[in-house]
């Protein structure tokens, strides 16, 4: 096991966002969290992230809690928002340097991991440009670059495909299924295609509450395994 979540809830103010969320991750799956506006899906991220605190129940990673060991937990994790994380005036370089400094990756190190996730991103003819001059494609992979750099057990990604042509996307949903053969991958999408292309298991949150935990095939099943059907009727009030 890498990943128990344990009957979380969380409330902003009265407003109740997540209800008794309990679930499993095992290595080597690709998890996408589905759900409509307001679901829960970014709270969700944020708290196995660490960002926010859960008002009750527990997430543990391998064993560690961020009670009972928050440095070695956040070690394990990486999470990629999808509002922009990125440093406008730093060049690719300098950004990807400083996160490197934040994750304690030793100087020995630094540049192999570099040029490893520049390969993978294809980002060599932007990395000494200003990270407030790229397109949106390149900061998407830009920060997922710096998500990588610290080869975490357990990658977050927040709507990683928005925004993104055709061919952007195929790039990072290669890398995506290339890091979950040995990693974890979390993602949060509207975009049923990436999900049909992506994801291991399901994971659907319905106004705060988890409403379906099972595989991929097993879920389209519930509507003559028509992805888009099967998510209509899962939500459907």
């Amino acid at each position: 096991m890498i990943l128990d979540v344990r009957n979380i809830s969380k409330k902003f103010g009265n407003k109740t966002a997540l209800e008794d969320i309990s679930f499993t991750v095992e290595q080597g799956q690709i998890v996408a969290l589905l759900g409509e506006n307001g679901a829960g899906k970014s709270t969700l991220l944020r708290l196995i992230s660490g960002y926010y605190e859960a008002n009750s129940g527990q997430i543990v990673l391998n064993g560690e809690t961020l009670s009972n060991n928050r440095l070695s937990y956040l070690r394990s994790l990486a999470y990629v928002p999808e509002i922009s994380s990125l440093y406008g005036e730093m060049t690719v370089t300098e950004f990807l340097f400083f996160m490197a400094r934040i994750r304690q990756i030793g100087d020995e190190m630094v540049l192999k991991k570099m040029r490893r996730v520049m390969r993978q991103l294809q980002l060599q003819d932007v990395m000494e440009q200003k990270c407030e001059t790229l397109s949106k494609g390149y900061k998407k992979r830009v920060e997922l670059a710096a998500a990588l750099l610290a080869e975490p057990q357990i990658l977050l990604l927040d709507e990683p495909t928005e925004g993104l042509d055709p061919n952007q996307k195929q790039i990072l949903c290669d890398i995506i299924k290339h890091y979950a053969l040995e990693h974890t991958v979390i993602i949060s999408t509207h975009t049923l295609e990436d999900v049909e292309a992506l994801a291991t298991q399901i994971l659907l949150i319905h106004k705060g509450r988890l409403l379906v935990n099972t595989d991929l095939a097993h879920f389209k099943q519930t509507a003559d395994n028509n992805l888009l059907q099967s998510f209509r009727r899962a939500t459907k009030d």
